[in-house]
């Protein structure tokens, strides 16, 4: 794919998103209220992609278009994959890889109804991950926001009036990098990116909207955005309570692996760092990074059938660019729900039924259900206290047509986490 090319299917996407929503006056959006920010979290060779707007945009936003730039500097890389986050609802989710003379350009384009709103009311959302494919025993991989005219952090949105709002800044983006050395020693890094210059996003209204197209004259940068902004502009709020910790808490939904925090604000903090470690290691990682400070909740995908213990910490861009800490908050556990069980399969051995499925990664064991109708009331039958087990015995009994299986994971209060059912499988 060239790059004409994806520009072109941008275009059309617009179109759509056009045609999916309804058509209101055209009212100016202005440049304060269009800036926005991106954030690349490493976790491996895995980079979670987020995006943030302020407030006054959070509910609003329908449809996007941005780009990631994933480049070699030593070493090579296959090609990288771009997987969207499960929390994301759109009519469309298209990525695309473009290559360059380095690596890829990763264009990413996510188009809704006008009801599917890609910012939630905390204003930021986990858009996805990008899973590097570093080859060799030696790299350096380098994967940064980019815009879609020059090297510049930008994004492109439509809103659910119709408004299109073109090359957006992206601001207070970093460059992430993971590497490899010749001792074996794996490592990840981010530097903050610093465009050449900065721009004023150009707000237009869609071709559903009001014939007007052009930003009024009025239309003021703003402070953050320009590059003459006053040193008042800039300068950070006094009464930093780096001294508290942050009350949060961790849920996961009923057989998900997506982990729910929430927490209350610290007064004069720009931010808060959510980490995670393996209950059985105890070695923690930077897992997700708010850069809204008004933020109280937001969710990340973790691993199935997994252990962890989570905390977070606030904290603050200082004037001179260094970066003041808060206190840790209280540690919180939480196991995740094995995935669902695939596979299963009934057969008849004589006056006994015998069931078999897949096996499910790190489940503690397993529970079979039966019930006379599909869609009715299930009985638990048998309960298998090994997770290695793939296949059972029942006696068979008439009433019973239907069965389905779960997994189940023990959490550290000795209790179980069970994951989805699998699909209902009927008797032969």
């Amino acid at each position: 794919m060239n790059i004409r090319g994806n520009k072109k299917k941008w275009l059309c996407y617009l179109l759509l998103a056009a045609c999916l929503i309804a058509v209101l006056p055209f009212s100016i959006v202005r440049a304060e209220e269009a800036a926005c920010s991106g954030k690349l979290t490493a976790n491996g060779n895995q980079i979670n992609v987020s995006l943030s707007v302020p407030q006054a945009s959070a509910e609003k936003i329908t449809s996007l278009h941005f780009r990631l730039d994933v480049s070699v500097s030593s070493g090579a890389m296959d090609e990288p994959v771009f997987q969207f986050a499960d929390t994301i609802q759109s009519e469309v989710m298209d990525s695309k890889l473009i290559k360059n003379n380095d690596g890829y350009i990763v264009d990413i384009i996510l188009s809704g109804k006008k009801d599917q709103i890609i910012f939630p009311a905390g204003g930021q959302a986990d858009i996805g991950m990008v899973s590097l494919k570093p080859s060799g025993s030696v790299y350096k991989i380098l994967t940064k926001f980019t815009g879609q005219t020059d090297e510049n952090p930008a994004m492109e949105y439509v809103t659910d009036s119709g408004q299109s709002v073109k090359e957006v800044p992206l601001v207070n983006t970093e460059i992430i990098t993971i590497e490899r050395n010749s001792q074996g020693q794996s490592s990840s890094s981010g530097v903050v990116w610093t465009p050449t210059a900065t721009k004023e996003p150009d707000v237009q209204a869609s071709p559903s909207a009001e014939p007007s197209s052009t930003v009024s004259p009025d239309v003021s940068p703003s402070p953050s955005l320009s590059p003459s902004a006053s040193p008042e502009a800039t300068k950070k709020p006094d009464g930093f309570d780096k001294g508290r910790k942050p009350a949060m808490s961790a849920k996961a939904g009923k057989g998900s692996k997506v982990v729910t925090f929430k927490w209350n604000t610290i007064s004069g903090a720009d931010g808060y760092i959510i980490y995670s470690a393996l209950e059985q290691s105890g070695t923690y990682k930077r897992i997700k990074t708010v850069s809204n400070p008004k933020t109280t909740t937001c969710n990340v995908t973790m691993a199935y059938a997994s252990s962890y213990l989570f905390r977070m910490r606030a904290y603050q861009k200082s004037d001179n660019g260094k970066t003041v800490y808060g206190q840790y908050s209280q540690v919180k556990k939480l196991t995740t729900a094995p995935v669902m069980v695939n596979g299963v399969k009934v057969g008849i051995s004589g006056k006994k039924w015998s069931l078999s499925w897949k096996k499910v990664k790190n489940a503690k064991g397993y529970q079979i259900y039966a019930g006379r109708k599909k869609n009715g009331k299930y009985t638990l039958v048998k309960t298998l206290k090994k997770g290695t087990a793939i296949k059972t015995v029942l006696k068979k009994n008439k009433k019973y047509k239907y069965f389905k299986v779960r997994a189940y994971v023990d959490n550290a209060s000795k209790k179980h986490v069970y994951g989805n059912f699998s699909k209902a499988v009927k008797v032969r």
